[in-house]
């Protein structure tokens, strides 16, 4: 029987090594551990996330599965006043509240935190429908209707 050539034992024993390494480089990367919901009035840093956004008291960062405060913004409205702009803040009734509900959401779901502000400016962010944790995962308690208006749920 002939020997193989060395070429063709060269060729095969690269062609392996490719392979193996390949195959070793594409079940190496870490999962992403999610955070679950985010900090009362928070952002998250991931998904755009600023100051700039007045229903944002804090930006936080996602990392490794927990949430790490990155900013504090100045931002939220302190009280609605009295004067002629004052405005007429949102409360939600939160009775059976709690944390770790999956999925996250995302746009243009949102937790309930982020309807509690200026009712008049509630829907002129990205948010459509209004989301509260509880011990059966997200309930819808509000929506911003086709006209613009917010409506809470019965």
């Amino acid at each position: 029987m002939a020997s193989p050539s060395p070429v063709r034992i060269s060729a095969a024993g690269v062609t392996f090594c490719l392979s193996l390494a390949l195959l070793i480089a594409c079940g190496s990367y870490p999962e992403a551990i999610p955070c679950g919901q985010i900090p009362p009035d928070g952002c998250p840093l991931s998904r755009g996330g600023t100051c700039d956004d007045a229903t944002c008291a804090a930006i936080y960062g996602c990392v490794d599965g927990v949430w790490h405060h990155v900013e504090t913004c100045s931002n939220m409205p302190q009280d609605a006043g009295t004067g002629p702009d004052a405005c007429t803040i949102v409360t939600i009734d939160r009775t059976g509240e709690t944390t770790g509900c999956k999925p996250d959401l995302q746009n243009p779901d949102c937790p309930v935190a982020a309807a509690e502000q200026c009712a008049s400016t509630v829907c002129q962010s990205e948010c459509i429908d209004f989301f509260l944790c509880t011990k059966d995962g997200w309930s819808v308690v509000a929506y911003c209707n086709e006209d613009g208006e917010f409506v809470t749920m019965p």
